[in-house]
């Protein structure tokens, strides 16, 4: 009797152990560190507009800028409602434990070269991070309906929503896949140093010491949908472009020890690119030489730009100036 009460005692602990380490592992997905935007468009010399929106479906309220399109001959700033009628527009998205000027990108930079280029901008900080009220991340999950409320937003201010672009970088490109795989949101994604598939990241973070931690990814998951109605097999930006027929263009750097390569080149194959395609640099995949995590524009900022300039023309259509 003694033997089965110690049994029962050691699989109750055992079983509340599990529970709790689970349920840790789960919490850790709605973590994020906030940073909060230092720098404006300004301090690139562009002219902006604060704006705040909701996400889609209204959980959380998010706030961002919009970077108006300018006549060719306009230099001063003007507080003129941003122009969204008859422009191709890129929206910018950031990874994760950062904001919308994220100076190791180079976002505001990337931003003013675009905006040069006819592109109309909006950026902005997605749940949890940022300026933006929501506490609670998602991994990715419900960042979707962020970048979702994003299009909303300027659908609602007049743009076409065949002419609005995606930039996301880091977590807000593995975003912009997932949410660019649904019909008719996006013209067009890009998405640099993207994973991708989050079971994948997660599980190839659990080496040496952190091994044993292999055993608690189905309580994980369990706990993850449960709690937080977060499903992990869902982010997967893989699987979401296999589906999609919006056009994708994948960079990636080829020195990322935070994202590794090989994720690109899984992304790649799922959007149908060959293996010489992926390795060659053409078309739909652009590992970068020497480039780190979201490093690429840094690296060959002049190339950077080109790819992104001849990608969205070709599928937004040439930006139009008012």
């Amino acid at each position: 009797m003694g033997f089965i009460k110690t049994t029962f005692a050691l699989i109750g602990l055992a079983a509340g152990s599990y529970a709790g380490v689970s349920s840790a592992m789960a919490a850790s997905l709605t973590k994020t560190a906030r940073v909060r935007t230092e720098e404006t468009p300004e301090s690139v010399g562009l002219d902006f507009q604060d704006v705040s929106f909701t996400s889609r479906g209204g959980d959380a309220r998010l706030s961002g800028w919009i970077i108006r399109t300018q006549p060719p001959n306009q230099t001063t700033s003007t507080n003129a409602p941003a122009t969204t009628r008859g422009s191709s527009w890129v929206i910018m998205v950031h990874g994760d434990n950062t904001s919308r000027s994220d100076a190791k990108t180079g976002t505001l930079g990337i931003a003013r070269e675009l905006s040069g280029r006819g592109f109309g901008i909006m950026m902005f900080d997605m749940r949890g991070r940022g300026d933006s009220l929501t506490t609670m991340s998602s991994s990715g999950f419900f960042e979707r309906l962020d970048l979702q409320g994003a299009s909303d937003y300027l659908v609602s201010k007049g743009a076409d929503r065949s002419r609005i672009g995606v930039l996301g970088f880091s977590l807000g490109g593995a975003v912009a896949l997932m949410a660019g795989s649904n019909p008719n949101n996006f013209g067009a994604v890009v998405a640099d140093s993207s994973f991708a598939d989050f079971s994948l990241v997660v599980r190839n973070s659990m080496i040496g010491m952190k091994r044993p931690l292999r055993l608690g990814l189905p309580g994980m998951e369990f706990m993850a949908r449960s709690i937080y109605g977060i499903d992990i097999k869902e982010i997967s930006p893989a699987r979401a472009i296999t589906r999609s027929d919006t056009p994708v263009l994948i960079i990636h750097g080829e020195n990322d020890n935070v994202v590794p390569v090989e994720h690109a080149r899984l992304l790649g194959r799922a959007i149908g690119a060959s293996f010489d395609q992926i390795e060659s640099g053409e078309e739909s995949v652009w590992i970068v030489p020497g480039a780190g995590h979201t490093g690429s524009f840094r690296t060959e900022p002049a190339a950077y730009i080109e790819r992104l300039v001849k990608f969205y023309e070709a599928h937004l259509g040439a930006p139009h100036r008012i």
